[in-house]
């Protein structure tokens, strides 16, 4: 939760708050125990600026910045990338995971529509917006 108040702290545009700030600060928290930066995911979440007109919050516009990262490996360091190769694991082993390791990809009361990168907000214990819902039951 630190790293995205002081993101709040930089761009006050990208403040979170609340139950957002909860929920996000574990997504983060996860991608800095899977390897990720705290620049690396600076740049994630506000690497580049919110859109002139938006439709839903700013909490799940960085929710799916986020998830939409943790679609992909986390980045190397630059510093492991010059290394010599000798130094560098030859075969890399993938981590364990479990569920209580496994960051999920769709938070509660978010939906879970276009491959969980949605995020709008859901009535209380349906997984789709009133937008997807629409699209299931079709």
């Amino acid at each position: 939760m630190d790293l995205l108040l002081a993101i709040g702290a930089e761009k006050p545009e990208f403040l979170l708050t609340g139950k957002t700030l909860q929920d996000q600060g574990l997504v983060v928290a996860g991608m800095l125990l899977e390897g990720w930066t705290g620049e690396q995911l600076r740049q994630v979440i506000a690497g580049r600026k919110l859109p002139d007109q938006i439709a839903t919050t700013v909490g799940a516009i960085v929710a799916g910045r986020l998830k939409q990262a943790l679609m992909s490996p986390p980045p190397r360091n630059a510093q492991a990338a010059w290394e010599p190769f000798s130094k560098r694991d030859e075969t890399p082993t993938p981590a364990s995971y479990t569920a209580d390791t496994v960051v999920p990809h769709s938070l509660p009361g978010e939906c879970e529509g276009q491959d969980g990168l949605c995020g709008r907000p859901t009535e209380p214990g349906a997984s789709y917006c009133r937008l997807h819902r629409e699209d299931v039951m079709v």
